[in-house]
């Protein structure tokens, strides 16, 4: 599980302790596996996000690796994109921007109205395309020196949104 999530064998065993505690995950010997509680919040977690996307490089963010993952109807419960952006950059990726879709266009909260006209770029269409947002949803976009920490970074700024 560590080497395919990226993750330190340490930090592993925190997450599965801490998910383990929450009623998501037991174990036993042969393994780790998902209790009905799990399975529900995967359930739950699948019917509004996307799933994480891999970006062509583009000055939009930071990084060789580009990830974005949209969150449905997400927009309300976001501030200014700051705690998602401080969580992926914990977890070990560059950079994160978050975009509300407000009238069809990517916002920034506290910044850009119309992202498109501010920040002229091919990937504005490429996530149109590979995540088809609708208005309210959020769009995360994160960079990182390599894929794993991008994809990572992308889902850490998007638990924060749970």
């Amino acid at each position: 599980m560590a080497k395919q999530s990226g993750l330190g064998e340490g930090a592993t065993r925190t997450v599965l302790r801490r998910l383990k505690e929450k009623g998501y995950v037991d174990t036993i010997k042969s393994g780790c596996f998902l209790t009905p509680a799990g399975k529900l919040a995967c359930k739950s977690i699948a019917s509004w996000a996307t799933d994480v996307v891999t970006v062509p490089r583009s000055e939009l963010t930071m990084g060789e690796h580009q990830t974005a993952v949209a969150l449905k109807g997400a927009g309300g419960s976001m501030r200014l994109g700051i705690e998602q952006r401080d969580s992926a950059i914990r977890v070990g990726a560059a950079a994160a921007t978050t975009y509300i879709i407000q009238s069809g266009r990517f916002t920034i909260p506290g910044g850009s109205t119309n992202c498109e006209k501010d920040f002229p770029s091919t990937t504005w269409s490429f996530l149109k395309k590979s995540l088809a947002p609708k208005n309210n949803d959020v769009v995360i976009l994160c960079g990182a020196q390599d894929e794993v920490s991008a994809r990572l970074g992308a889902l850490a700024a998007a638990i924060t949104l749970l």
